[in-house]
């Protein structure tokens, strides 16, 4: 065998072998910081709400249940309003959202026949889109 031939077997050794470290490390998950990038979190498993006020240093907690809604995919998610002043989650670019799944779910009261949305109860999103620009959802 010659010595280029030695250096080629070599080097591509190498590399297949760089490449399946390479693909069994996880890629990096975004971490978000509460209080700079979102004020409130939202837990789907215990349909529970905390809440950080930028008037009060203390935090709040609203365990909430409407009704079963979809779940809604994991990550931050702006507060915003639509062209009819609907309050809204929109995912940013930021998050990984499966095939199919939404990039922007209303807010819709309890009450509400609407489905399709998150039901929450009225003061909530009230509140909500008065206080928060976003928030971070937990699966």
């Amino acid at each position: 065998m010659r010595v280029s031939s030695v250096v080629r077997a070599f080097g591509l050794a190498a590399f297949v072998a760089a490449m399946q470290v390479a693909a069994t490390v996880p890629a990096d998950e975004p971490a978000f910081i509460a209080d700079t990038q979102y004020t409130a979190v939202f837990t789907q498993s215990q349909n529970a709400w905390l809440l950080h006020p930028a008037a009060a240093g203390a935090l709040v907690r609203q365990d909430v249940r409407c009704r079963d809604d979809a779940p809604v995919a994991p990550g931050l998610w702006l507060v915003t309003t639509d062209a009819v002043g609907q309050v809204e989650l929109v995912a940013p670019s930021v998050t990984p959202l499966p095939p199919g799944h939404p990039d922007r779910i209303p807010l819709l009261a309890c009450d509400s026949a609407v489905s399709g949305g998150l039901h929450l109860p009225a003061k909530l999103i009230q509140t909500l889109a008065r206080e928060h620009g976003a928030v971070r959802i937990d699966g």
